[in-house]
């Protein structure tokens, strides 16, 4: 695998399993609770949003449709086994688009939208892989600090 994707899959591998970690310990309240701060979401919104997310863009890069409702990801209600599942999933789901990658030339353009901003817009393949890993981490963070709102409310 090129030295880059092989990067990608290895920072994305150490995010998922520090989540699944993180999941783990948890209970049904805490990954289902909201902050009251709008326009917030609940860690399990924020685990299947990141999750639907990385396949998204993993599909775009590729050139395909993948039928996803983004609306959807924000109202999950899920227990932690289940969200551990669907982790489990995705670290496999990235591997196998990783590696489909790997005879794709990356600097080769796609026209996509962006969901979040209603716009089309084109990008390299390899900007689709590199928003998928930023904007995982982005959400990563958000869900640790959920956490520490909800700790800090009693």
């Amino acid at each position: 695998m090129n030295p880059h994707l092989e990067a990608d899959l290895s920072v994305l591998d150490e995010m998922l399993t520090s989540l699944a970690d993180f999941i783990r310990p948890l209970d049904s309240d805490c990954v289902n609770w909201t902050p009251s701060i709008p326009d917030t979401n609940s860690i399990s919104a924020m685990v299947v949003h990141t999750l639907g997310t990385l396949d998204s863009w993993f599909s775009r890069g590729l050139g395909e449709t993948l039928q996803r409702d983004r609306d959807a990801e924000f109202r999950a209600h899920h227990t932690p086994e289940e969200l551990l599942a669907k982790i489990d999933a995705s670290r496999e789901s990235v591997r196998r688009f990783l590696a489909r990658y790997e005879h794709v030339d990356l600097a080769g353009p796609i026209h996509t939208r962006r969901l979040s901003r209603g716009t089309d817009v084109t990008v390299s393949v390899a900007w689709c892989i590199e928003h998928a890993v930023i904007h995982a981490g982005e959400h990563w963070g958000q869900i640790q600090l959920t956490k520490q709102m909800y700790d800090a409310r009693r």
